[in-house]
């Protein structure tokens, strides 16, 4: 029993440790999309290049995990890449709409639907009408059902607000007050 406790604290002391190394590296990473970010802005270059993402994804990736990690650091270099150009909020990546403030998130509708379900509680009832949607949120612990009789909250994919999350073609806004009281939803339908 000795010996499994001494192994435990180890585990945790190396799992600690590659943190810490992740985190290095993802600064690191952020420092580079910054340079990006400026040479494309000086050259007038479009900032997403998605043919290149895709053929990072197919030289790193061999599972689904791989994919959705490299999937969420495009996004984040993206948003790191274009820094310079929306630098005028001190709340980086935020906007208000109607006096609500919004978390904002740029990117393809399937990356931004795999970042939402990340924010959900894993066990949410989630509800549904896009299967390819139902398999990302799968990914997340979720429980994806067929029907919802009152759900707590309705997500549009159309861009029409509903005043917590709103998702367009390239964007998804998450209010503030959603981040914090989250915890209380339970059931949620994805129109």
């Amino acid at each position: 029993m000795i010996k499994f406790i001494n192994d435990l604290d180890t585990l945790r002391d190396e799992l600690y440790d590659n943190s810490k190394e992740i985190l290095r590296l993802l600064e690191k990473r952020k420092q580079i999309a910054m340079r990006i970010g400026e040479y494309k802005i000086a050259k007038d270059l479009k900032i997403r290049n998605r043919e290149r993402e895709i053929e990072i994804l197919k030289s790193l990736s061999d599972d689904q995990f791989k994919e959705a990690v490299l999937n969420i650091l495009f996004e984040f270099s993206i948003n790191y890449e274009v820094e310079r150009e929306h630098a005028v909020s001190p709340v980086k990546y935020s906007k208000m709409i109607n006096g609500i403030k919004y978390v904002e998130y740029r990117g393809e509708i399937d990356n931004l639907i795999f970042i939402l379900s990340r924010i959900f509680n894993p066990g949410t009832l989630i509800l549904c009408r896009y299967s390819s949607i139902c398999e990302i949120f799968g990914m997340g612990g979720h429980h994806i059902t067929e029907r919802i009789e009152i759900p707590d909250l309705t997500i549009y994919l159309d861009g029409r607000e509903n005043q917590d999350i709103i998702i367009g073609e390239d964007y998804m806004l998450i209010s503030e007050k959603f981040l914090t009281n989250k915890g209380n939803i339970y059931k949620v339908e994805i129109r």
